[in-house]
């Protein structure tokens, strides 16, 4: 899998995904596999992205996060295919202060 979370491979069933040159993961997959919780408004297409202490509030084709009050901007918007959201690989580093990194196909992400 192409999934390194704190020095370990994780299992997870959706690989990123390359769309407009940039590499895209799933936020929800990711985010239960660092001991989080989401939950999704469909109405308003904004996923409630909880790490922690910290909730991020991700929204549908908006750059534009809070993050338990905290306004970040990501490189490029998040989008919805298939019933999964889909964030910018380096979310977990602008949201959560993750240290990211992507090599070739595998995204690293720890402490």
């Amino acid at each position: 899998m192409p999934y390194n979370i704190n020095g370990q491979t994780a299992s997870i069933a959706e690989e990123p995904v390359e769309r407009d040159g940039r590499h895209y993961v799933p936020l929800a997959a990711l985010v239960e596999a660092l001991g989080g919780t989401v939950s999704w408004d469909n109405s308003a297409k904004t996923a409630s992205a909880t790490i922690g202490q910290w909730t991020a509030q991700v929204q549908d084709g908006s750059t534009s996060v809070d993050v338990s009050g905290t306004a970040v901007t990501l490189a490029a918007p998040p989008y919805v295919e298939n019933d999964t959201i889909y964030v910018p690989w380096d979310f977990f580093h602008t949201a959560y202060g993750y240290k990211t990194n992507m090599e070739g196909e595998t995204l690293y992400i720890h402490l």
